[in-house]
């Protein structure tokens, strides 16, 4: 619904913008030619008849929708657009509402009120088209520049913006079309065979992404070194992040095989880290470059014999930025360090980066995130999924970092939980956690709500995961009772 408001917002500016350089390019230019008495009267009746529902509709109606845009950019502060809507709309309503209110209408008041000929009108006359002029080109420039912002708020929406641009195969500088052209894999592509160089690997804590299954590879370019810390790991330039997304065509039978949807790319430039994504076809034999934030339709049978569908988002470059934030979110110490399976049997993973010549050393001591559907305790599995799932906004570095709600694992403690803090209201619920109630808890009303202006976490997911939800409903069922109500 927002990218029609929007629309209508941005059709609505330019109109009235037409309307006032129309008056200030040749209306009062040719009024001030006039004699005074003359002049006057033409203008107290512009002034009479431009009060009709037509124009004051479209005046007025475009404010009340600029409105509504600037408080739902404040609700969705890191969706595509949603700055370019606010000052848009904040720029529509002050720079041309409140101009009109607080110079134009005096003036008209007053004009109407002189009878045209009198020498005192004649003086009159003289300032008013002057000062009638000058804020009428500051209202109609800002109708013009708000009608902008918020076509490039549709445009970021719409990924055109900051278009996803195909990539070049390691060590070269030709970007290539398709994904059978950049080597990645060997044999047939959707078998998903990394070729020598890309290194298969897992995060202890995935994020959820509408259930897709997800396969990672790395690359880094040969006599370079991954910096690893305690924390976050520093990807050398020229180095490739891989993540292909799918779905099981029956979960009940692994054998059946599984409908590819997209292949991301996250490459490391002198600038950070360039986006990209390779769709699939529906024969499954290649991927293409795409500018991403289209819809595919998804069929699969779950593990009951039910059948399910579901349209997977595949994202705009602006909404990958915004989620990313310049990082790569899983490529962290507290991700990475765990028991993997390899052809050869099990090893850490960790080690066998050092040993395949991927890392510059082991990492200090750090946090570790549990698998949220493993054996750890519940606490460590629920802290574990929050930090996956929300931190990357709710934490250091994130769009969200500014509200101080932290979700990440290290403000996730039973002493720094937020807990009674008050909130904006979601079905009911004012308090974000509220322990021992997680039907009264806040932040899992926005996991479970429909409502993309609502729904956490914010991006490209559409469905709410029951699993999580489950998961964090019984570690907040777990802790203490409290009453949070005043």
């Amino acid at each position: 619904m927002t990218p029609f408001v929007t629309l209508f917002a941005a059709l609505g500016c330019a109109l009235i913008a037409g309307i006032f350089l129309g008056f200030s390019n040749f209306v009062m230019p040719a009024l001030a030619r006039l004699e005074p008495a003359q002049g006057m009267r033409a203008m107290q009746s512009i002034n009479r008849a431009v009060l009709n529902r037509w124009f004051l509709g479209v005046l007025l109606g475009t404010a009340l929708v600029c409105v509504g845009l600037a408080l739902s950019a404040l609700r969705t502060w890191v969706e595509p657009g949603a700055w370019l809507r606010f000052v848009g709309s904040c720029l529509y309503l002050v720079g041309t509402i409140f101009v009109t209110k607080r110079y134009h209408l005096p003036r008209n008041e007053a004009l109407a009120r002189l009878p045209a000929g009198s020498e005192e009108a004649e003086r009159f006359w003289r300032v008013y088209v002057a000062d009638w002029s000058m804020w009428n080109h500051v209202r109609g420039a800002a109708a013009c520049v708000a009608s902008a912002l918020l076509i490039l708020a549709l445009l970021a929406v719409s990924g055109c913006s900051h278009p996803l641009r195909p990539i070049a195969p390691p060590g070269s500088n030709a970007p290539v079309e398709y994904l059978s052209e950049l080597g990645i894999f060997e044999g047939e592509l959707a078998r998903q065979l990394p070729r020598n160089g890309f290194v298969a690997y897992e995060v202890n804590a995935p994020l959820f992404s509408d259930g897709a299954r997800k396969r990672r590879f790395v690359y880094v370019p040969r006599g370079s070194r991954i910096q690893t810390s305690s924390d976050r790991w520093q990807l050398p330039v020229g180095s490739y992040l891989v993540k292909t997304f799918s779905f099981p065509r029956d979960l009940r039978n692994p054998a059946g095989g599984e409908r590819l949807i997209e292949t991301r790319f996250l490459v490391r430039t002198e600038d950070g880290f360039t986006p990209s994504t390779y769709v699939w076809n529906d024969a499954q034999t290649d991927a293409r470059a795409s500018s991403g934030d289209l819809d595919v339709p998804v069929s699969w049978v779950d593990e009951h014999g039910v059948p399910r569908r579901l349209v997977f988002h595949v994202p705009s470059a602006s909404q990958c930025a915004a989620c990313h934030a310049g990082r790569a979110l899983g490529f962290r110490s507290r991700q990475l360090d765990h028991v993997a399976e390899y052809a050869d049997g099990s090893h850490e993973q960790i080690a066998h980066f050092s040993a395949l010549g991927l890392i510059d050393r082991p990492p200090p001591a750090h946090v570790l995130l549990s698998d949220p559907s493993g054996g750890a305790p519940l606490a460590a599995r629920a802290r574990s999924y929050l930090d996956a799932n929300c931190s990357h906004c709710h934490g250091e570095g994130g769009s969200a970092e500014r509200t101080e709600l932290h979700w990440d694992l290290e403000h996730t403690a039973a002493n720094q939980l937020p807990i009674c803090r008050p909130t904006r209201q979601v079905e009911g619920r004012d308090r974000v956690l509220v322990p021992g109630h997680p039907e009264q808890s806040e932040f899992l009303a926005r996991m479970r709500s429909s409502d993309p202006r609502i729904h956490m976490p914010r991006g490209p997911i559409r469905l709410a995961d029951e699993t999580g939800i489950s998961l964090l409903s019984a570690w907040i069922g777990s802790l203490p009772p409290q009453n949070c109500k005043p």
